[in-house]
């Protein structure tokens, strides 16, 4: 497991913790449903671009 990984686990917890002591309500099935979702990999879908050199003047008006 990276060190990364490692201290956003570290960091959730101390908040959790935290919330807790602070008397904030938390069902045990909601901790571990944030514990699952902090493990699933997360996909970025982008749309592809407009014109192939990626300048963007397609979206410029036309000069008159």
């Amino acid at each position: 497991m990276s060190i990364a990984r490692r201290l956003r686990t570290v960091a959730c917890c101390a908040i959790l913790e935290i919330g807790t002591l602070m008397g904030v309500p938390m069902r045990p099935e909601q901790i571990q449903d944030l514990m699952r979702d902090m493990n699933v990999p997360k996909v970025a879908q982008t749309n592809p671009e407009e014109s192939p050199s990626g300048d963007g003047d397609d979206e410029s008006p036309p000069d008159r």
